[in-house]
């Protein structure tokens, strides 16, 4: 590798590292969220990653049974919608294997997106995501709750499958012992992929 390749190469990694040491945490359930103005929305959902069994396994306990994850989702200013802009808002989100991470998000009005996810301390497993949800002025939104399947064993180099679920009723039973309010207010706008035309 040349000098001047490993010279952008360590540079575009220094930049990743410090867009990420930015980002907030996503689920901000410990603090006090209300009242809305129109400021503000309010965002509620889940995310839950499966591990699945795939035909040819060898019965042996699964690499990812006890994992954690973490999640990456940005503000995708007009124009961006890829969230490639450096000043974008940026939050993760992490969460267990088998655990379901309900979160509620107070949000500046505009579109965000969940771009990927990535498994803590492993390289290269995880994988993008695309989808689009919307924080709307005065609002709370439930957006779904996103259940990511990866293989059990990572070695075996599988691919991962999404899908957005309605698990209303679990979710916001879950976040009426905290914040009845906005649980009543809760209207449903799941997440989307990206190039799907907003309804």
């Amino acid at each position: 590798m040349s000098l001047e390749l490993r010279k952008h190469l360590l540079t575009a990694i220094a930049i990743a590292l410090s867009l990420a040491a930015c980002a907030k945490s996503f689920d901000m359930s410990d603090e006090r969220l209300t009242p809305l103005g129109p400021e503000w929305g309010i965002v509620i959902g889940s995310v839950l990653v499966k591990p699945i069994k795939l035909a040819d396994d060898d019965g042996k306990s699964g690499e990812v049974a006890d994992s954690a994850y973490e999640f990456h989702i940005v503000q995708t200013p007009p124009g961006k919608p890829t969230g490639d802009d450096p000043n974008a808002e940026r939050y993760r989100l992490q969460a267990r294997a088998q655990q379901e991470r309900i979160f509620i998000s107070r949000l500046r009005p505009g579109r965000y997106l969940f771009k990927g996810f990535a498994q803590e301390r492993i390289v290269g497993v995880g994988g993008d995501l695309g989808l689009v949800f919307d924080s709307m002025p005065g609002e709370v939104r439930y957006i779904g709750r996103l259940l990511v399947e990866v293989p059990q064993r990572v070695s075996r180099g599988k691919e991962y499958r999404f899908t957005v679920e309605n698990a209303r009723e679990a979710a916001l039973t879950y976040i009426s012992a905290r914040n009845p309010e906005l649980a009543k207010q809760a209207v449903d706008a799941p997440m989307r992929p990206r190039e799907q035309p907003q309804p």
